[in-house]
């Protein structure tokens, strides 16, 4: 993702613009979105995830690639409709929702004049099965939801930019539009300087010598033992024939007296996990948060990228037994069928959208803090007949890969409904961006918490957050073994979450 640099406006210029979208407003007839670039000096993404306003925030950083967006507010929105059980892509790909979501934010692009090389995007992202929520826990979370900010911050390397964007109606008043347009100006440009000061980096209110420190209860959502009969139920679906994986997830509720700083838990996620995709998308007092090591698919200039991830083990203790788990991670032969389950559905899945797919032949280690996986990037271009593709449609055939569902896919999301009794909401989904083009890049949403915070001044005010992890379950799975995989997942965001 290059930045436009495009040239500031000035005040004659801003007039302009909001003229000219006040005409084309009036004449449509339809509301417009007026959209202006500006840069910003020395500015974090991050510090605007944390001080500016707006019901919608959106963060995603990636350290090791330099790249980072952070989004407040909603001046248009577009919402998915429930997805109907037994719904595929490849059958009905017009009216599965997440195209139909892609045709509608199309549609609304072009409802957008740009000036000074604004760059507006839609973020946000969608369920892990596209249904309506089961419980409370996700209520502000729908089945999708992309936004455009008001303000969008995009930072590459050393140079950040800010688009920012009012929505005009027809018959609109120039001049309340120019003043609208010049306070979100004004916040954009008052981020620059400074990072995160001493409370925004916290994850807890400190305790001072006198007080207490930060409390925390943690309640696990079922037995190790139900946990354990779950893979036992799951196994003997296998060996019946009805599915070849299935992947069972699990998760643990931690409360909190106070409020979970989301901002300082962001700040260490993305200094533990830089080859992760650290992302937040929240709405009012709830945030999921991830350090996600999985792209599921990203779109630009024709070229798609993907890739499999699946087959974990522990990080050795020492260089040596490092090594050593590793190479027992490439040489298992169940952690290999089951990475290579991933890879096959994976080309089947772009095969109508995508010439050969390319990538080794054989997977690489992909390590992290604490757990390895085996993983393979594969890389291909958009067949001629797909040029006008958006990611979306791509989002559509590849999700929910078997890395967080299963195969066959409908059938394990039949067997994680029937089984499971886990409302996984936006864990295990993919979370993004798409631009006017219609490029984009999705992640999943792994190793991440939903963190709902209690609302500023109440009492008690217990907040929570509750973690996800899962497991792959196949031919030759052990229950300890898959339980312990869910436990260093689990581990990644739980120590930094309770600065233990």
């Amino acid at each position: 993702m290059a930045l436009n640099r495009g040239t500031p406006p000035d005040d004659d210029g801003l007039r302009r613009a909001v003229a000219a979208s006040v005409a084309k407003a009036n004449h449509e007839p339809g509301a417009r979105v007026l959209a202006v670039g500006l840069p910003l000096a020395d500015c974090d993404p991050l510090v605007g995830f944390a001080r500016l306003g707006g019901e919608d925030r959106f963060f995603w950083e990636q350290g090791a690639r330099g790249l980072s967006l952070a989004g407040r507010g909603a001046v248009v929105a577009v919402e998915a409709e429930p997805r109907v059980e037994g719904m595929d892509a490849a059958d009905s790909p017009e009216s599965h929702p997440i195209v139909r979501t892609g045709s509608a934010i199309a549609a609304e692009f072009r409802n957008f004049d740009a000036v000074s090389g604004a760059e507006p995007l839609f973020v946000g992202g969608f369920g892990f099965d596209g249904r309506a929520p089961e419980t409370g826990d996700w209520e502000g979370f729908p089945p999708g939801r992309m936004v455009v900010p008001e303000i969008l911050l995009r930072r590459q390397g050393e140079q950040t930019r800010a688009t920012v964007c009012v929505r005009v109606e027809p018959g609109a008043d120039a001049d309340k539009i120019l003043d609208a347009l010049a306070a979100k100006i004004e916040a954009a440009q008052s981020l620059e300087g400074p990072g995160l000061n001493h409370e925004e980096s916290r994850i807890s209110p400190l305790a001072t010598a006198s007080e207490q420190g930060a409390e925390y209860r943690v309640k696990v959502d079922r037995g190790h033992a139900v946990f354990n009969r779950q893979v036992d139920s799951a196994l003997a679906a296998i060996q019946r024939g009805e599915i070849e994986k299935t992947v069972l997830a699990r998760s643990l509720e931690v409360l909190h007296p106070g409020r979970f700083g989301v901002t300082g838990f962001l700040d260490q996620l993305r200094a533990l996990y830089p080859h992760c995709t650290v992302l937040a998308c929240g709405r009012g007092e709830d945030t999921l948060v991830a350090a996600s090591p999985e792209l599921l698919v990203s779109l630009e200039g024709g070229w798609v990228k993907t890739c499999a991830l699946a087959g974990s083990a522990a990080r050795g203790r020492s260089p040596e037994e490092d090594t050593e788990w590793g190479n027992a991670l490439r040489e298992s032969k169940k952690e290999q069928a089951e990475h290579e389950a991933v890879v096959r559905a994976i080309r089947a899945g772009l095969a109508d959208w995508v010439g050969e797919l390319e990538g080794p032949e054989a997977p690489d280690l992909m390590r992290f803090l604490g757990i390895q996986h085996l993983s393979t990037p594969l890389r291909g271009r958009l067949l001629p007949a797909r040029a006008g593709a958006s990611i979306l449609d791509l989002v559509a055939c590849l999700h929910p890969t078997p890395a967080v569902a299963g195969l066959p896919r409908n059938a394990a999301l039949h067997w994680i409904r029937e089984n499971e009794g886990l409302d996984r909401g936006w864990y295990a989904a993919p979370i993004g961006w798409v631009d006017a083009r219609g490029a984009g890049e999705f992640w999943l949403a792994l190793r991440s918490a939903l963190i709902r915070n209690a609302p500023e001044g109440q009492s008690p005010g217990v907040s929570s957050a509750r973690l996800f992890a899962g497991a792959g379950i196949v031919e030759g799975s052990q229950p300890e073994a898959e339980l312990a995989e869910t436990r260093l997942k689990l581990r990644a965001l739980l120590a930094p979450l309770t600065e233990i």
